[in-house]
């Protein structure tokens, strides 16, 4: 049974509560190209492949008990919002597949050394191309944006934890987390937490008469 068939098929099980295909000839071939076309938009707005963004509307049909000619008339009459929500949330529930919590989770637990997109990609045992595009689709960055978030919040925990007297500086925290240049570390730290990485270091240091920190730095660092 070819995959035509298949889908077919699929449509005349939900004809009783949608008859909008019949089995004259010339309507099937129309349908045919309408699903071919919102296939094609499938594709270019989610970056999906020929079988994929075809696997999506037959899911959707399943789920909605409507034609597959249906849900592609309503893809082409939309823009990318308007689309039928069990399109996003499909795409959604796929996002969050095994493959990409083990990605997740070998970013966080490797974090402190250097990575390489590549042993993402093996950790979680899919390729390159499908964690990227896995990534932006659920988390809203790629794999290496994700790795700067995490090492971003380690960082600041590590200032967060730091004592008066241990010798704690921004650089040491900054390179410790592989921020090589520690003027674009503190522009990312300002960016996420609103105050410079200095500040929150020396936050909790004794304050001097004249309203300085012991280390010589100034509550507006």
């Amino acid at each position: 049974m070819d995959r035509w068939t298949d889908e077919r098929a699929a449509e005349e099980r939900t004809s009783a509560i949608t008859p909008a295909i019949t089995s004259h000839p010339e309507q099937v071939w129309a349908s045919r190209a309408v699903i071919e076309r919102a296939t094609g938009v499938l594709m270019e707005r989610h970056r999906l492949d020929a079988d994929r963004a075809k696997e999506l509307l037959l899911e959707a049909s399943r789920r909605t008990s409507r034609t597959m000619r249906q849900l592609a008339e309503d893809v082409l009459a939309s823009g990318s919002v308007g689309e039928p929500p069990v399109i996003r949330q499909i795409l959604e529930a796929a996002s969050t597949s095994p493959a990409l919590l083990r990605a997740a989770a070998f970013i966080e637990s490797a974090a402190g050394r250097p990575i390489r997109l590549s042993e993402v990609a093996e950790a979680a045992g899919i390729g390159e191309r499908a964690l990227q595009y896995g990534f932006v689709r659920y988390y809203g960055t790629t794999p290496m944006g994700y790795l700067r978030a995490v090492r971003l919040e380690r960082a600041h925990r590590e200032l967060l934890a730091a004592e008066p007297g241990d010798g704690v500086t921004v650089a040491e925290v900054a390179a410790r987390w592989g921020f090589s240049s520690s003027g674009r570390f503190a522009a990312q730290y300002r960016a996420v937490y609103g105050r410079t990485p200095h500040r929150t270091l020396n936050e909790h240091r004794p304050r001097r008469p004249d309203g300085g920190r012991a280390d010589g730095s100034t509550e507006n660092e």
